[in-house]
């Protein structure tokens, strides 16, 4: 899958240093796959929220959720924001 907006990332690692290796992971993660479905990606992300190609993904062991934009045909994931919070 193609993740763009990668400067959303950048800027989340130098304020939250010492999540920069779980936003790694969750980058090679997504970066890596192909997801053909929400189920699909429910089966590797089973923590995630959201539906339709809204998605919010809780960052392990941290306080972050990458909120994501998502096509699925498209093969391309949109990094809208990183914040921290459960929403």
């Amino acid at each position: 899958m193609n993740v763009v907006a990668v400067n959303r990332m950048i800027e989340a690692m130098s304020r939250y240093p010492a999540a920069e290796d779980h936003l790694n992971g969750w980058y090679q993660i997504l970066s890596m796959g192909t997801f053909a479905s929400e189920e699909a990606l429910r089966d590797t992300f089973g923590n995630m929220k959201g539906f339709n190609y809204k998605f919010r993904f809780p960052i392990p062991e941290t306080q972050l959720l990458v909120h994501t934009l998502i096509n699925f045909e498209s093969q391309v994931a949109y990094i809208e924001e990183i914040k921290p919070g459960n929403r």
